[in-house]
């Protein structure tokens, strides 16, 4: 998948040395711990799982994980996808997430590989609504999350110890439906 800057493609093996020192950096894992490597052997496990997703039959797949690369010259840059939390007639109900290098940050990378993801789940992958969160001092997740069209939907406060301390949880969504007319689509 391409945006106007970036290409969303699949994990390969040879992205294992950046995706290693990516998710071992205590800074940019600061909020996805549950994601965050402490060894070469869990990176290695993390890549593993990310790069036998492409192989699912997408009916059955759990995940979605891409790179998030520079179009030209493919460098990897972070990551990003999903997990489908239920199934239903319906349709899927998933949870995206996203990573992205230090040198990266601030420059609107990660708003603009979630607007792509959106536009693959609800218009290719059969979502029909997308849950997210993200600890509400974690201020850049949230406004990629605003930027992208997902609507806030509330914050629990004092929900979690994370790290060092109780913090609070901010979490928004967006249906199918939503997203059709905010891109002119209904």
């Amino acid at each position: 998948m391409h945006t106007p800057r970036l290409l969303l493609r699949e994990y390969r093996w040879e992205d294992l040395a950046e995706h290693n020192k990516l998710i071992t950096d205590p800074d940019v894992m600061y909020y996805i711990q549950d994601v965050f490597s402490r060894s070469f052997a869990e990176s290695l496990d993390n890549l593993a799982v990310a790069a036998a997703s492409k192989y699912e039959d997408p009916a059955e797949r759990e995940f979605v994980f891409l790179v998030i690369a520079d179009p030209e010259t493919e460098e990897y840059m972070g990551g990003i996808g999903y997990t489908v939390l239920e199934r239903s007639p319906a349709g899927k109900r998933v949870e995206p997430g996203a990573f992205l290098k230090r040198e990266h940050w601030g420059k609107g990378y990660v708003t603009e590989a979630l607007e792509e993801l959106l536009r693959f789940a609800f218009e290719e992958d059969g979502v029909r609504r997308v849950d997210s969160c993200c600890l509400s001092d974690n201020l850049r997740s949230a406004r990629a999350m605003e930027k992208s069209g997902m609507i806030f939907e509330g914050e629990r406060r004092g929900f979690e110890w994370h790290v060092d301390s109780v913090k609070s949880r901010k979490y928004f969504g967006l249906l199918k439906e939503e997203w059709e007319e905010q891109h002119g689509k209904r």
